[in-house]
C-alpha cells in the first residue's frame, strides 16, 4: 500500500516525501497489480497475434470465445480486458465487440456470491469463540457483521482503530476500497451493545499483554479464512457454502431488515452504486429463507449464546 502524503507542506517536505514513491507504481494497489499481471499472462500471446489495432478487437474475441470453452471464471476475462487497457491506454475504444462478450458472460452466468450470515448465527459464532480463549476471532466476527467490513478490512484493524465510549464507539478505516478512491479515511458507528462490551474487553487484554500495535488479527489472512471455515463445519453449516464475506452481506442485510431502509443499508456498507448494493441486498433477502439448520446447528445455537442479543 502505498503512502498517501500530507497535504500543506515547503517544496523541500515535499520533495523528500516523494522521493521513494513512483506515481505509475502508486496508480494501482498491490493486489490489483498481481491480479492484472496474472490475468495479462493469459491474454498477451493473443495480444501479440494482432497484426493492427483494428486487428486486435477480433483476436480477443476469439480469446474470449476460447476461455468460455475452457471453463476459465469471468473474473480473468475482465482483469485481462481492464489490465490491456491500463498498460496500453491507446486500446481504449479499439475492443468494443471484446466488451459486448464480456457483458453477456456475465448477463449469462450469476457470480457466485457469499451468502448472508445472520445476527444469531454471528453471535453464536462469537460467543464460541469467546468460550474457547479466541477474542481475536470474536470480535473480528462482530465487527465484521455489524460495521459491514470487508474481509481485507476486517485483517487490516489495529486496536488504534478503534474508539470506544460507554454508549457507542467508532471504528476508522485506513485502507478501505472506497477510501483509498477517495483519499480519506471512513469512520463507521459502532452501536450494538455486544459488540461495544466484546471489543472493550479485547482492547483491555492488548492493553494488558502491552501488544497495542499488532493487528487484531495476529495471524495471516490465510488462517483466518481457516480458522472461519472450521467454524462452519464446527457448527454443522459447512454446506451452506458461508465465506468470511458473509458477514458483510449478512449485515448490509439485517440493517435493510431493522430499519426498511435501502439508503441506510447503502450508506453504512460505503457502497458507490446503489445498483450493487440493491443486488447484493436483495440478493441475500431471498437467500434467507432457503437456510436450513440442522439438529447440531440447533443445539450449538443453543448452547452458545450472549445474554441480550439484541441488534444495536
Amino acid at each position: 500500500m502505498v503512502r498517501v502524503l500530507g497535504g500543506r507542506f515547503s517544496r523541500t517536505e515535499r520533495i523528500r516525501q516523494r522521493r521513494l514513491i513512483d506515481l505509475e507504481d502508486a496508480c494501482l494497489t498491490e493486489k490489483t497489480r498481481i491480479r492484472y499481471y496474472n490475468a495479462l499472462r493469459k491474454l498477451l500471446p493473443t495480444v501479440e497475434k494482432a497484426r493492427t489495432p483494428e486487428d486486435l478487437d477480433d483476436k480477443l474475441c476469439g480469446w474470449i470465445h476460447k476461455m468460455w470453452k475452457s471453463g476459465e471464471p469471468l473474473l480473468s476475462i475482465g482483469d485481462g480486458l481492464s489490465a490491456l487497457h491500463f498498460f496500453q491506454p491507446w486500446s481504449r475504444h479499439k475492443i468494443p465487440h471484446a466488451w459486448k462478450l464480456f457483458s453477456t458472460w456475465r448477463r449469462l452466468e450469476i457470480p457466485s456470491r457469499a451468502p448472508p450470515l445472520t445476527w444469531r448465527l454471528v453471535c453464536s459464532l462469537a460467543a464460541f469463540e469467546l468460550a474457547n480463549q479466541n477474542v481475536e476471532m470474536a470480535t473480528l466476527l462482530l465487527l465484521g457483521f455489524h460495521c459491514l467490513l470487508r474481509t481485507g478490512e476486517c485483517l487490516d484493524l489495529v486496536p488504534e482503530d478503534l474508539l470506544i465510549g460507554n454508549t457507542s464507539g467508532l471504528c476508522t478505516l485506513r485502507n478501505s476500497k472506497s477510501g483509498t478512491r477517495h483519499n480519506a479515511k471512513e469512520v463507521i458507528s459502532i452501536t450494538n451493545g455486544i459488540v461495544l462490551e466484546t471489543v472493550r474487553m479485547f482492547l483491555s487484554l492488548r492493553r494488558s499483554l502491552h501488544q497495542s500495535a499488532l493487528p487484531i488479527w495476529s495471524q495471516t489472512g490465510q488462517k483466518f479464512r481457516q480458522r472461519f471455515s472450521w467454524l462452519m463445519n464446527h457448527f454443522g453449516l459447512g454446506a451452506q457454502g458461508f465465506r468470511p464475506y458473509s458477514l458483510r452481506r449478512g449485515g448490509a442485510t439485517d440493517v435493510f431488515q431493522r430499519t426498511h431502509s435501502m439508503e441506510q443499508a447503502l450508506l453504512r456498507g460505503r457502497w458507490q452504486s446503489s445498483r450493487v448494493a440493491r443486488i447484493y441486498i436483495s440478493d441475500g433477502l431471498s437467500f434467507l429463507p432457503k437456510l436450513k439448520m440442522t439438529s447440531h446447528t440447533a443445539d450449538m445455537l443453543n448452547t452458545y449464546y450472549f445474554l441480550d442479543p439484541k441488534t444495536g
